[in-house]
């Protein structure tokens, strides 16, 4: 971008954001960042104040999702560790976070005791920092900040991962006196297009003589946007496709060759049965861990997969190294637009699904219930965020109809995750509502950050699923260091400016849902009060799985 000399680098970064797409960034004001939140506020800028530096980073998270990048800026020590939680879980998933760091100045570095500092030595937190972002920097020579920024604020979007920017106070206000320089940095060494075409050409001669191929969508298809790309070979193939669990949502599941979730153990019988007896599962942009695949119950061998990842490509025994999602994607589609023999296939109109059925029974609510009525309620427009636990393992059974509509923390498992990322997705799309699963227990650590919702004048609808307890624990390793406070979440609509029911039936939570719904005045929170042993097919099966791990390394 182009560059003033009389710029501060506080203006630019800010200038350099807006430049990017992000027009809101998170934070709680501090001493040692208030200059930039000055500037911010000056210079159009939405400075949107969370309740904690935590629920910030996550709301930063959510931006990102939408966006591609999204910001967060907070003050030294007590501010930049607060958001360590959240990031570490924005470095596991996938998602460009550049968090702002306000520090002490250059000026100030002398020996001398600084408040709220971590311990005596001030690089501790920029030091820890580097442990869970990618790409981390200090601005201490304004002739070289405009630079630094641009390269890390560029990388962490290109390479979706989180990034550091330490600001000293003394900094922000500073304004190159030579000129902008740039920093002489390392070029990269691109993969020759030749090992990608041959990659390419190799997977599409396994896919063409398979007999019944199924693709298994992973975490690379929704942070590369790829859903409607890849459902588009879909259905140039007639090939269908099966869901991991941090895939979840990339692609449009209304289509019918969507068939929902595969995991290993946590599968329904028939689709589990129907993936691992294909002579050929394509992976694409799968993560192969313990949460994908259950516990390490699936059932797929190296010799009849081809795995199309984040780091390299993999046909059978054939690696081709660096020939990632991001490239080979592009690449088959070119390829595609001449005479690819790839061809279309035939297959049973009565394919097995992991979608939950109508359920229509009396009595107490379940959480097969919530799914139901869940599936049913949401709308294209809406955008679903799931927190861990009970939520996200009954979220897998709803059948969603947008891509990249859900967001979920699944790799990493932060609790907490949802409430505040719900704020940060409307914030960017700018459309539609929010419509959040959390758990109790995940509600209890950042649910009151709601009101950083209802402060923006959002509407989301908040769905606590009140299992009196850790339900995802419980599967795993029953005890009293499961349980957990009483809390009357309805009633917390009332102190953050929302409006809460409790439901006990499925007439209730028909009723709760459809009022929420017409008020588009108000945000919501629906308190599902669940038997504290209703437990989802698939967090059953899991929490079985973990547990035999747990026994076999004691």
């Amino acid at each position: 971008m182009n560059t003033t000399p009389t710029l501060s680098i506080g203006a630019y970064l800010i200038d350099a954001l807006r430049a990017r797409g992000v027009d809101h960034v998170f934070g709680v004001p501090g001493d040692f960042i208030l200059g930039l939140y000055v500037i911010g506020s000056e210079r159009g800028m939405q400075m949107v104040n969370s309740t904690r530096e935590e629920a910030a980073t996550y709301a930063a998270d959510g931006y990102a999702r939408e966006k591609g990048l999204g910001a967060v800026a907070v003050t030294y020590g007590v501010g930049i560790l607060g958001t360590m939680a959240a990031l570490g879980g924005a470095n596991a998933e996938g998602t460009p976070v550049v968090v702002i760091g306000g520090a002490p100045g250059m000026s100030e570095r002398d020996g001398r005791h600084i408040h709220h500092a971590p311990c005596l030595n001030m690089d501790a937190p920029r030091l820890m920092m580097e442990h869970i972002t990618a790409h981390s920097v200090l601005l201490d020579d304004p002739d070289v900040a405009f630079d630094q920024i641009d390269w890390v604020l560029d990388t962490c979007a290109r390479d979706l991962r989180p990034g550091y920017i330490e600001l000293p106070r003394d900094m922000i206000e500073a304004v190159p006196t030579h000129g902008d320089r740039v920093v002489p940095r390392p070029l990269s060494t691109p993969v020759p297009i030749e090992r990608i075409r041959a990659a390419v050409n190799d997977a599409a001669a396994v896919i063409t003589a398979a007999q019944r191929p199924v693709l298994w969508t992973g975490r690379g298809v929704r942070t590369l946007n790829f859903g409607q790309r890849l459902l588009a070979f879909a259905e140039r193939t007639n090939i269908p496709i099966v869901e991991s669990v941090m895939g979840k949502g990339a692609v449009n599941e209304s289509h019918p060759l969507v068939l929902g979730v595969y995991s290993g153990s946590g599968t329904p019988a028939a689709l589990r049965e129907f993936v691992e007896s294909s002579d050929l599962v394509i992976e694409v942009g799968v993560d192969l861990n313990d949460i994908v695949t259950g516990g390490f119950s699936t059932h797929i061998a190296d010799d009849r997969s081809i795995h199309i990842g984040v780091e390299g490509t993999r046909v059978f025994q054939r690696s081709y190294p660096g020939v990632s999602l991001a490239l080979f994607g592009p690449t088959l589609e070119a390829t595609m637009a001449g005479p690819l023999p790839i061809p279309r296939r035939d297959h049973a109109d009565n394919l097995p699904t992991a979608w939950v059925g109508t359920v229509d029974v009396g009595g107490r609510i379940t959480t097969e219930i919530v799914a139901d009525r869940l599936g049913r309620f949401v709308q294209p427009s809406d955008s679903v965020v799931s927190d861990v636990g009970v939520a996200a393992h009954l979220a897998m059974d709803t059948r969603f109809n947008r891509a990249g509509q859900f967001h979920i923390a699944r790799l990493y498992v932060g609790m907490g995750f949802a409430v505040p990322v719900a704020t940060g997705v409307q914030l960017a799309r700018g459309t539609g509502r929010a419509i959040v699963l959390v758990g109790d227990g995940s509600f209890q650590m950042t649910g009151f950050d709601l009101s950083t919702a209802v402060r923006e004048g959002l509407t989301p609808i908040v769905l606590v699923l009140d299992n009196h307890g850790y339900g995802a624990e419980r599967s795993i390793a029953d005890g009293p260091f499961n349980e957990v406070a009483v809390w009357d979440y309805a009633a917390v609509g009332a102190v953050v400016g929302a409006k809460g029911t409790r439901v006990r039936t499925p007439t209730e939570l028909d009723a709760a849902l459809a009022a929420a719904r017409e008020d588009e005045a108000h945000a919501h929170i629906i308190q599902v009060d669940l038997d504290r042993y209703d437990t989802p097919r698939a967090l059953k099966a899991l929490g079985e799985a973990l547990a035999e791990m747990m026994k076999a390394s004691s």
